[in-house]
């Protein structure tokens, strides 16, 4: 099976689908772009041209290929706007790659780049922002209300259909003035105070908006949503840990390509409708009544909580253990030294922090009938822990953060339910609509969870920097 991922650019009279990027294998050719296959040159084939050049661009540098030919489903004549979902473009070609040789090889789900004509399980990805070649910033681009605005009507369609919509702008550019006032306009009264969020919410946008920063947080964001062999690879090649994104949220797309492997294409549309239903409710909340509110509920969940903990844990959470493998030296080798904590039977608990730059591997081992473990970053990153089976027990790896600069913290959901993709989506665009400097917590969280009358187990852990 393959999985296919549209891109689209988000523009201020509609969107533009990328519907192919080929590889013109000859250096000496210059990139172009057409219209629809056509003859007929885009307007802004001469700045893509750049765009890729090794010399003015980034394309060739990160990719590899000096020229291409790439089509989009109808001109665009000014602005740099298209870099973004360009880059994007490219990024999914150049694993749709990847994932067709490791195919050849074992039968792994492949994912390729789309034609611009979604169908039920496929992805969407549209995004608008002008790229910084020398530094990977992105940077802001005008328009950005009447870009989103314009698009909705189409990403409602998609998301009735059952084909999973992300929106990527500009974090700079979505704080702008302009954007203010628009969404003061689109909102309802009750959110003309809610400054922190008002920049991220649109209400008839039903997808959930990413700010993003600069071309390592999309890559790491969007690595997420491939097939996790191909995700793997990637990772491995640019020897990385996958990375707590700075803003916005990510979702797995297990469940969904589950559905696909079986032939069931339909399954995700009620899933999807679901799950927008809880956004359209979810943005009626202003941030000031979640504050207040969260205090009342959380502390009534933790204890209901408590007592569901006292009356069933012991038989959901039977031999929880947290393992922190840390340097003994430099490195991380077979000198390392692991230490064992035993997570307490109770709704809420916390593994003793680990300094940055000493940890080599974080391990989270249950019992086998934990069907996942979601991990909530501070940075509201949303991450599906992978596993293995040993000894009639799973052993869930924890992801190490690329940015060490500062204190981390993050939330592991365990729970003997299977979160579905109406859960996740949910639980994403619930996240999203956090105050921009209000990071996850076991209340919020809770808030949540009480919502769809799931109880999960809560293991929160601190990774101190090394200067602090």
């Amino acid at each position: 099976m393959s999985l296919n991922i549209h891109v689209f650019i988000a523009t201020s009279k509609g969107l533009v689908a990328i519907q192919s990027i080929t590889d013109l294998q000859d250096s000496a050719l210059q990139s172009v772009i057409t219209i629809s296959g056509s003859t007929d040159l885009a307007t802004i084939s001469p700045s893509y041209h750049r765009f890729v050049q090794k010399s003015t661009g980034l394309i060739q540098s990160e990719f590899g290929v000096a020229s291409f030919r790439a089509n989009i489903s109808r001109n665009i004549d000014v602005g740099s706007s298209w870099q973004l979902p360009f880059y994007l473009a490219h990024f999914i070609q150049a694993n749709a790659i990847l994932s067709s040789m490791q195919s050849a090889q074992a039968q792994h789900e492949t994912v390729q780049l789309g034609q611009g004509s979604p169908a039920p399980g496929d992805v969407v990805l549209i995004a608008t922002g002008q790229i910084n070649t020398s530094s990977g910033k992105i940077e802001a681009v005008s328009h950005l209300p009447e870009k989103c605005i314009t698009a909705s009507a189409q990403i409602k369609l998609w998301m009735n259909k059952g084909i999973l919509v992300e929106f990527f702008v500009p974090a700079s550019g979505a704080q702008t003035s302009d954007w203010q006032q628009k969404t003061k306009i689109q909102q309802p009264a009750a959110f003309e105070h809610v400054k922190g969020v008002q920049h991220k919410l649109l209400p008839e946008v039903d997808c959930a908006i990413y700010p993003v920063i600069d071309t390592i947080q999309l890559k790491e964001h969007v690595t997420q949503l491939l097939p996790s062999s191909t995700a793997n690879e990637n990772q491995d090649k640019a020897e990385a840990s996958i990375a707590f994104i700075a803003t916005g949220s990510s979702v797995s797309l297990n469940r969904l390509r589950d559905e696909r492997m079986k032939g069931n294409k339909s399954v995700s549309k009620g899933l999807l409708s679901e799950a927008t239903l809880w956004t359209s409710l979810t943005t009626k909340i202003s941030a000031a009544k979640l504050r207040t509110a969260s205090i009342i509920i959380a502390f009534m969940i933790i204890a209901i909580g408590s007592v569901y903990t006292m009356m069933n844990m012991s038989s959901v959470y039977p031999q929880t253990r947290f393992v922190t493998t840390t340097k003994s030296g430099l490195h991380c080798d077979a000198n390392a030294v692991e230490q064992l904590t035993h997570v307490a039977q109770q709704y809420v608990s916390r593994i003793p922090s680990a300094t940055l730059n000493g940890v080599c591997s974080l391990t989270l081992i249950t019992a086998q009938k934990i069907p996942q473990i979601w991990l909530v970053a501070d940075s509201k990153t949303l991450i599906e822990l992978s596993s293995i089976a040993i000894d009639n027990e799973l052993h869930w790896t924890v992801p190490l953060p690329q940015q060490q600069q500062v204190d981390r913290e993050y939330i592991l959901i365990v729970t003997e339910r299977s979160l579905d993709l109406a859960d996740l989506s949910a639980l994403k665009s619930y996240l999203s609509r956090l105050e921009q400097a209000q990071k996850p917590s076991v209340e919020i969280l809770a808030m949540f969870f009480s919502q769809i009358a799931v109880n999960p187990q809560y293991i929160s852990h601190k990774l101190v920097a090394p200067d602090n």
